[in-house]
């Protein structure tokens, strides 16, 4: 008899970002983007994980190129939907002065004045994430994840957003 073992590639750690949830296997797509609607950070985790805990990871990985060289970290604001209210997300992003426009959830405690503080204004403005999830998922190897690790599928995201930079240069 004889066994055979494929070396392992010293970057591919154990989690694919495959979780089980009702539909079967899913992976959730995590993307923070600029006021246009272009990626600026991509971040995968399993199906069934809660969004809150991918939401510090997803923000570190933002960085804005400044005309003089230097990055720029921090935005102005930041619009997500429920999933990612949380007390945590909320201190951190008032320790670093960015506004948060986030809906609270419906069992969450409002703020201390009692009110929910939503700027529904700046909230309006959410769709643009929202859109370049739909440009992204015009991909049909994107909408459903057809590649085994997700170190693969991390690519074929990112070359989906290659694109939609490309697109907007050449508009």
């Amino acid at each position: 008899m004889c066994r055979w073992r494929a070396k392992k590639h010293p970057d591919i750690t154990g989690d694919n970002s495959l979780g089980r949830s009702r539909g079967g296997f899913g992976t959730k797509i995590h993307l923070a983007t600029d006021g246009g609607g272009l990626p600026l950070n991509i971040v995968l985790s399993p199906g069934q994980a809660h969004d809150s805990q991918f939401a510090q990871r997803l923000l570190d990985g933002i960085g804005v190129q400044r005309q003089n060289g230097s990055m720029k970290r921090r935005g102005h604001a930041v619009l997500a939907d429920k999933a990612y209210s949380g007390h945590a997300l909320r201190n951190e992003l008032k320790r670093k002065g960015i506004k948060t426009v986030i809906p609270r959830k419906s069992n969450e405690k409002m703020a201390s004045d009692g009110r929910s503080q939503l700027d529904r204004d700046a909230y309006r403005n959410r769709n643009v994430v929202e859109r370049c999830f739909g440009r992204l998922k015009e991909y049909r190897r994107i909408a459903t994840r057809y590649d085994k690790t997700a170190r693969n599928y991390l690519a074929m995201v990112k070359l989906g957003c290659i694109r939609l930079f490309y697109k907007r240069l050449c508009n």
